[in-house]
């Protein structure tokens, strides 16, 4: 099967035109995903049939979430010219930096729902990613989630304590000077002793 054939099957289970925003390709996705959830049919054959579509839109959302279309005119419709999307994949493109600057363009857009939902991911593929939590924890003030705000913010916190920690035990001019801080001390309380 050609790439080109998947990528309209995989536009055609989240229900979508071809050259959908990725911003369309991920609400679909999301609303698929609330309907489709075996966890919402009781009975056994209902629930096989979700599992099954969920693994189609699963399918589908990481084949479309990769997938940029570039627009060009074909230049052989002489009467109208409609852009044809191209397929142009970018491998790498969704690591946790990725997702860490799409968060970012997306709450200085305003788009809050989109940039928590990208920090989330972010968070996922990086668990000690300070910024991402941080970044996360503003936008979660600004939804109102203050609890989970707070946790964020904690945890970029708590990140950055055992980074300093990390950085001051392993640096050797540290070491130095805590040794030299310990004989000092050391000294001094030898000192005080002696001059009684």
């Amino acid at each position: 099967m050609s790439d080109r054939k998947s990528i309209e099957e995989a536009y055609s289970v989240l229900e979508l035109k071809p050259g959908a925003s990725q911003a369309e390709i991920k609400n679909a996705y999301r609303k698929l995903v609330k309907i489709w959830h075996p966890d919402n049919f009781p009975q056994p054959q209902h629930k096989q049939q979700a599992e099954e579509k969920i693994k189609l839109i699963n399918e589908a959302y990481n084949k479309l979430k990769s997938y940029q279309p570039t627009y060009t005119e074909q230049p052989h419709q002489a009467s109208e010219s409609y852009p044809t999307p191209i397929a142009r994949v970018y491998v790498n493109s969704f690591n946790a930096e990725g997702f860490y600057n799409d968060g970012v363009e997306n709450a200085k857009l305003g788009r809050y729902e989109d940039a928590l939902s990208d920090f989330t991911h972010a968070i996922r593929l990086n668990p000690n990613y300070i910024e991402a939590y941080k970044y996360r924890g503003y936008v979660c003030s600004v939804l109102g989630y203050e609890h989970r705000a707070t946790s964020d913010l904690d945890k970029a916190a708590q990140l950055e304590g055992q980074l300093k920690i990390r950085e001051n035990y392993s640096s050797p001019s540290s070491r130095r000077s805590k040794r030299s801080q310990r004989k000092s001390k050391s000294k001094s309380l030898i000192g005080g002793f002696f001059s009684d």
